[in-house]
Formats: structure tokens, C-alpha cells, sequence
């Protein structure tokens, strides 16, 4: 048998430590078969005087260590050639852990409601939920019809009694019998009292001042012998008064009656009063009277 190797893989054997070249050669053709090896011939000698058993035997167990050895330099050889060579598929390892979750999917449609066979099968009703929020105002509805009308109430409690003696009262007139011109921007007096129900009027100073809240109605009717301006005011004092009318008469050397009347709104503790100009010709003498009345209309206005 021959068999060709390459002279750097040749297999260098000490005599007396390894198989004989006639083992390797067989060694080489029965593990390698499909390897072909060039360079350097062996040749297998003639078998060597012993025991043949004992020959056999050993020539047995080089052959496989050949075998053994020249795998594991067969795999080096070819990894360097041509790569690895898939092995064996190993055992199965244990299952991984379980991955995170994924992002959540896209809402589906809604499901149509479930059904039942019989209807004992359904459920009782839950308890109820908790209110929402209250919902945007909406628009404006028309408006409904008219209601039939409500039933009549009971009677109300009896009224105040119609005595005329319950009534608000408030009037006033009185006459000046000082024969002297008043005074220019100061209140006639007219200190004859002639009426003053409840005492509102106030001779003194010449002025009324009001006690019950309403509508008034206020005239003078006075007489003159030259110019006469005379002004109603009213306020609460002659610093705080607005003018509300003026009337004016002109005369010569004879004696006129000058007439002037007004209806006013008056708030308690309010003043009423008769003011002259620079023209205050009025006269108050037996015979040539003039006075200042005025009287409440109705409450509480």
C-alpha cells in the first residue's frame, strides 16, 4: 500500500516510540481514504520478526490513535481552508423570559349587544353610576304654551279700617300780618296760623316742613303795591334749597293780589318756604290780606 503526504505534514517517527511506517500507511488510508497526500512514498516493509498476535495487536491500537490524532489535525486543516463545519445540534435551552408589553392598539368599533336565550338568563340592573359633569348650556327653546289658569288662593286677612281718622293727614295756612316789607332773599313769614293740622307748619320762620312723605300741593295768594318777585324754594335748609318757581307781578301806585301755586314731592324733614327778590313790595294789613297754605294730596309717593 502507498500513500502520499505532504513533506511538511510528513509524520516524523523515532524509532522504538511510535508505529512503524507500515502501521501509519494503513492508518492513513483506512481513516483518510478520501485524502489525497503528495510528496514523500512509504512503503510498507516486511512485517518484523515476534509474535504475530502480539504485532497485530499493537499495530491494532496505533491504528487508532492514528485515527484520533489525524481527525482532530484533519478538522484544524480544514477550518483553515474552507471554515467551520456545523456540528451536532445541542440540547434545546430553557425558554426566555417574557418580553414587555406592546403599545396599546387602536380602539375597535363597538360590538353589538349580547343576546340571550331565555329571559331569566338576564342579569339584575347595576347600581347607578356617578353624575357627569354638567353639559354647555343649550340654545334657547321656544316658548311653551300658557297654562290653564292656577287654582283661586285663599282669602287674604282683612285690611286697615277705612276710618277717615287713620288716614295720613298734613295741611297748612296762615296769614302775615306784619305791615313791614320782608326782607330781600329771606323767608316771608306768615305768623298768623289760620290751619295747621298736625303742626307741620312753623309760624316762627315761616316755613313748612314735612313730617309725612307724598305729593303736596303748595299757593300763596298775597298783595302788593309796587313790583312784588316771589320764589317757592325748597331743602332742608336755606343753604341746601333749590328754587322750584318764581312769579313776578308789576304795579304802580295801586294795590294788586298776586296769585301762585305748585305741586311738589316732598321727602321727610323737606322745607317749603316763600322767598322775595329785590322787588318785595308785599303787604300784610287788615283788609289787604295775604297768606301761605298748602296741603298732602296722597301718601307715600
Amino acid at each position: 500500500m502507498k500513500v502520499l503526504l505532504k513533506k511538511e505534514q510528513e509524520l516524523k517517527i523515532k524509532k522504538g516510540c511510535g508505529p512503524d511506517p507500515f502501521t501509519t500507511a494503513l492508518a492513513a488510508n483506512i481513516c483518510f481514504p478520501s485524502w489525497s497526500f503528495h510528496g514523500t512514498k512509504l512503503v510498507c516493509p516486511a512485517p518484523s520478526p515476534g509474535s504475530c498476535n502480539e504485532v497485530f495487536k499493537m499495530q491494532t491500537l496505533w491504528v487508532v490513535l492514528i485515527c484520533l490524532a489525524g481527525g482532530q489535525l484533519a478538522s484544524a486543516k480544514l477550518c483553515e481552508t474552507y471554515g467551520y463545519i456545523p456540528g451536532i445540534p445541542g440540547i434545546p435551552g430553557q425558554p426566555g423570559k417574557n418580553g414587555r408589553d406592546g403599545d396599546n392598539g387602536l380602539k375597535g368599533e363597538r360590538g353589538p349587544p349580547g343576546q340571550v336565550e331565555h329571559e331569566e338568563d338576564i342579569g339584575e340592573n347595576g347600581d347607578p353610576g356617578v353624575p357627569g359633569y354638567p353639559g354647555k348650556i343649550g340654545p334657547r327653546g321656544p316658548p311653551g304654551f300658557r297654562g290653564p289658569p292656577g287654582v283661586m288662593g285663599p282669602p287674604g286677612p282683612p285690611g286697615d279700617s277705612g276710618d277717615y281718622e287713620s288716614t295720613f293727614k298734613s295741611a297748612f295756612s296762615a296769614a302775615r300780618t306784619i305791615s313791614s316789607y320782608p326782607r330781600r332773599d329771606q323767608p316771608v313769614r306768615f305768623d298768623r296760623i289760620i290751619t295747621n293740622e298736625k303742626g307741620h307748619y312753623e309760624n316762627r320762620y315761616g316755613r313748612f316742613i314735612c313730617q309725612v312723605p307724598g305729593i303736596y300741593y303748595f299757593t300763596y295768594h298775597v298783595t302788593s303795591r309796587a313790583n312784588l318777585c316771589l320764589s317757592v324754594k325748597k331743602g332742608q335748609s336755606r343753604t341746601r334749597a333749590e328754587k322750584v318757581v318764581t312769579f313776578c307781578d308789576y304795579v304802580q301806585s295801586s294795590y294788586q293780589v298776586t296769585t301762585g301755586g305748585v305741586v311738589l314731592k316732598m321727602a321727610v324733614n323737606e322745607s317749603v318756604w316763600l322767598e322775595p327778590t329785590e322787588k318785595n313790595s308785599l303787604m300784610g294789613i287788615e283788609g289787604s290780606d295775604s297768606i301761605f297754605s298748602g296741603f298732602l294730596i296722597f301718601p307715600g309717593a
